[in-house]
């Protein structure tokens, strides 16, 4: 139930895949500093991170119903019939 009362529209959850440590903490990187405003920001050198790293939930971790399963609300989970 975590992901389904506190992932809002108001203060979404950004996920990072981690399985490889120096990717994800490069994209990580990449994340804040394409999304927060500095002066000096260079937009052609700044890029955005790894869509397949990092994202909201839905678009990293997708219906995985292994990983988020039990944090669904009762209403959103998959049945298996």
């Amino acid at each position: 139930s975590m992901f389904f009362y506190t992932d809002t529209a108001d203060a979404p959850w950004t996920i990072i895949k981690s399985d490889d440590k120096k990717r994800a903490r490069l994209n990580t990187m990449q994340h804040f500093l394409a999304s927060l405003p500095y002066p000096g920001k260079d937009e052609h050198v700044v890029r955005r991170p790894d869509p397949l790293i990092v994202g909201a939930s839905s678009d990293v971790i997708g219906r995985s119903d292994h990983i988020i399963g039990r944090s669904l609300h009762p209403s959103q989970r998959l049945t298996h019939d």
